[in-house]
């Protein structure tokens, strides 16, 4: 009879894994949404969406909600592969930041979870190394293209006038919205 096997493998699941509704780090992401948030970060930079420097600020966030979870659910079965999927991302942004936090993950992976396939492959990339990249020649073209936002002449703005106008005009309340006098 397979049934209290089963049953006390999804007790002890259930007691490792962080529920759903659990939320984590400074923008109280889920487990889900990290794990997502991961993989959009690296689409939208493989399109060229976002800059090298956005990456990595989402990708700091990100890690920032990963470390809550992983402090406070340490034997969740879904770390050694979202830490190993945000060392990838970090391996392909350019700069020191991006080399030191991919190490660190692939370190974390592979001491933490040493049975798993992302402790093999976290093995195989600190042996091969993860270098230093350069910032992509398509980011800097992009940053050199961006113009800044254009500016109102000084002409354009209207003139004060000595005269009340004929509409009352919204004042700010307390919480942001605006009500008219």
């Amino acid at each position: 009879m397979r049934t209290p096997a089963l049953l006390s493998a999804a007790v002890l699941l259930a007691a490792t894994s962080a529920p759903l509704d659990q939320y984590f780090g400074k923008l109280k992401m889920s487990a889900l949404r990290i794990r997502y948030e991961i993989v959009s970060i690296r689409d939208r930079y493989e399109t060229h969406k976002i800059l090298p420097e956005q990456a990595e600020h989402l990708a700091l966030l990100t890690e920032n909600a990963f470390d809550d979870w992983s402090r406070r659910y340490p034997k969740d079965g879904w770390l050694a592969s979202t830490a190993y999927l945000l060392a990838k991302v970090y391996a392909e942004l350019p700069g020191p930041t991006a080399r030191d936090h991919a190490v660190a993950l692939y370190t974390y992976v592979k001491s933490r979870f040493p049975t798993t396939r992302y402790a093999k492959d976290s093995r195989d990339a600190l042996h091969r190394g993860v270098a230093v990249r350069p910032d992509p020649a398509w980011a800097a073209q992009r940053r050199a293209s961006a113009s800044p936002s254009p500016r109102a002449p000084a002409s354009a703005t209207p003139a004060e006038s000595s005269s009340p106008s004929p509409s009352p005009s919204p004042s700010p309340t307390r919480r942001g919205a605006r009500i008219a006098n």
